[in-house]
């Protein structure tokens, strides 16, 4: 009898996206969102990149595969710096390629006022979840994060 790898079995998982809201228009800045399993439900979590516009598309195990069923906390992480961008000259040393603040300090590309409060960021305290149907409409979803 021939076994396998002896690797973790796979769960199904159904495609996720959808687009994240902040105050009622799309987050901007772009970032990472993150589906955590609630309390003792088994399953394995699953992350995404944020664009510009705000949509994401979630992967478990596989770039782009989704979600597994169940109930997740949503954890959002909001791109608000930026590293300066250096190039090389044509010695091959690293030289600064944008006027502004100097090398060492990051570039402000969110607004305050754009902002995401850093709750939505923490794993134990996100009020926001989603749930996954293996039925439902798991490609259009509606992450809505408000100011507090």
């Amino acid at each position: 009898m021939l076994n396998g790898c002896g690797g973790e079995e796979r769960a199904t998982v159904y495609p996720t996206s959808g687009i994240v809201h902040y105050d009622g228009k799309p987050m901007v800045g772009g970032g990472a969102i993150s589906f955590v399993p609630i309390s003792s439900q088994k399953g394995k979590a699953a992350g995404g990149i944020i664009k510009e516009d705000g949509t994401f598309v979630m992967s478990t195990y596989e770039e782009g595969d989704g979600s597994i069923e169940g109930e997740f906390r949503v954890i959002v992480y909001q791109t608000t710096v930026q590293e300066p961008q250096t190039v090389e000259d044509s010695d091959g040393a690293a030289s600064e390629t944008s006027p502004g603040p100097a090398p060492t300090e990051p570039i402000q590309t969110v607004e305050k006022k754009d902002r995401i409060p850093i709750l939505y960021s923490d794993a134990a305290k996100s009020p926001v979840t989603v749930k996954i149907d293996p039925n439902g409409q798991n490609e259009s979803l509606n992450i809505d994060l408000k100011p507090l």
